[in-house]
């Protein structure tokens, strides 16, 4: 379960204080795949940080019952002064997993061939996103956090990634940030709603989007 208890998140625009959460109370349960629906991409990015736990809150909590990923695709965890090998070990001191476990899950995953004692800074960035992604696959988590798309993954491995994808999200709670509910319909079975600083939680996809709607549409008469 995520827990959410009076949570204030804001921004200063153009001098004036704005806020993308204020005073949120809710519950999403522990194992749906939730759409968290909004207008502005930078605020659902934002929300969806302090849900993962990478941003505070202004004031309030959020309690996480379960662990929690970082938002997917991202490679912000990793020490890059580090080998891929250092960077398991760690993990595997945070997590309690075995690091040389994870170092091989994160090589076979990402299809870059290791250098010995070469610290991750000196791949290409390309090889290093796909590096991360073996990393964070190579864990199970109780909830993952998708901001707009998965991860790209190199070609030649997409099914393979898929696959490992599914069956870790199938273990666990989902949310996806997204300012179009069509791209998660069929994966999606709940919804949030970020609307002026309020957060609903809807028990369906179906009910999220019917009111996302009448928001974006209020959004159009709004901008005419």
């Amino acid at each position: 379960m995520l827990e959410l208890r009076e949570v204030w998140k804001g921004a200063k625009s153009k001098g004036k204080q704005r806020w993308m959460l204020a005073g949120a109370n809710l519950a999403v349960p522990a194992g749906r795949r939730v759409a968290l629906l909004g207008t502005d991409a930078a605020d659902i990015r934002t929300v969806l940080h302090v849900l993962a736990g990478v941003e505070h809150p202004d004031s309030g909590s959020v309690r996480r019952v379960g662990l929690p990923c970082w938002p997917f695709g991202s490679s912000k965890f990793i020490d890059v002064a580090g080998t891929l090998r250092q960077n398991a070990n760690f993990l595997s001191y945070i997590y309690g997993v075995d690091g040389g476990d994870v170092a091989a899950i994160a090589t076979e995953l990402s299809g870059v061939k290791l250098r010995k004692g070469r610290p991750l800074k000196r791949y290409p960035l390309s090889e290093r996103r796909q590096l991360a992604l073996g990393l964070t696959l190579a864990l199970q988590f109780d909830w993952y956090f998708i901001n707009q798309r998965l991860p790209r993954v190199a070609k030649g491995r997409v099914a393979q990634i898929d696959g490992v994808i599914a069956d870790r999200f199938s273990r666990a709670g989902v949310i996806w940030a997204t300012t179009k509910p069509e791209t998660v319909a069929g994966y999606c079975d709940a919804g949030l709603v970020l609307d002026q600083g309020a957060l609903t939680f809807y028990d369906t996809l179906e009910a999220a989007s019917e009111a996302y709607g009448k928001l974006t549409t209020g959004e159009t008469s709004k901008r005419k």
